[in-house]
């Protein structure tokens, strides 16, 4: 049974669809220019776009910083593990 107090507190910031912060994040398991697959407590985070970067990683604070133009993000209660 997940335990709300057990779980990592996500958080995301979006500055002009080109700039995006994330907390919360516990790996990423798929990317590419055009789509971010990353997994937190709450589930799968998917980002979509173009020319996406990821400008930093640090699972050990759960941060991902993401540049490029974010056309979508799509969350999903489950864990997605589909390669790119």
């Amino acid at each position: 049974m997940d335990n709300a107090f057990d779980k990592l507190n996500h958080s995301l910031s979006l500055e002009n669809r080109e700039h995006l912060e994330m907390g919360g994040i516990k790996d990423v398991s798929a990317f590419n220019e055009e789509e971010i697959i990353a997994q937190s407590d709450y589930g799968s985070v998917i980002i979509k776009g173009s020319q996406l970067h990821i400008d930093a990683l640090a699972l050990e604070n759960g941060s991902l910083v993401v540049h490029g133009k974010v056309s979508a993000i799509i969350y999903n209660d489950a864990p997605q593990t589909k390669g790119l």
